[in-house]
């Protein structure tokens, strides 16, 4: 695939620098939009910096995409990217990676430890939660600062 990106997020007409795929990870696809990362990006683009979850259309070549803008946190959650802690770390189950259902951290669910816990979580923690395509068994992995 390849990128379009506005020298200026302010004038999505162009003018443009492309880029290919060496440049970034797209993490997600659905429709006309997707979901990417850039590990690095063109030096001509100043207006995101590197490893920032990106906004992006799809054009009429199916292997080109537009960047947009920087993908809100609703859309991270709302196309299922997980925002690791530690690195990515998909379980398997059934000879093959399992599919990403959704995010919990914790500070969404409880600020204090359970009554008599000698420890809770040192820092941040999130829990991602797995599912098999194959067989439906759920899976989660936590990770924390």
């Amino acid at each position: 695939m390849n990128a379009v990106i506005p020298i200026s997020p302010d004038d999505l007409g162009g003018p443009f620098v492309t880029a290919d795929a060496g440049y970034f990870e797209v993490l997600a696809v659905r429709e006309q939009v997707v979901l990417v990362e850039f590990h690095s990006r063109p030096i001509e683009i100043r207006w995101f910096d590197d490893f920032e979850l990106m906004y992006c259309q799809r054009q009429h070549d199916p292997e080109t995409f537009k960047v947009i803008r920087k993908a809100t946190e609703d859309e991270r959650k709302l196309y299922r990217v997980p925002l690791w802690i530690q690195g990515e770390e998909v379980p398997e189950c059934c000879g093959r990676p399992m599919f990403f259902v959704g995010q919990i951290d914790d500070d969404r669910i409880c600020t204090e430890p359970p009554e008599g816990a000698k420890l809770w979580w040192h820092d941040g923690a999130s829990f991602y939660i797995f599912t098999c395509s194959q067989c439906l068994e759920c899976k989660s992995v936590g990770q924390q600062f």
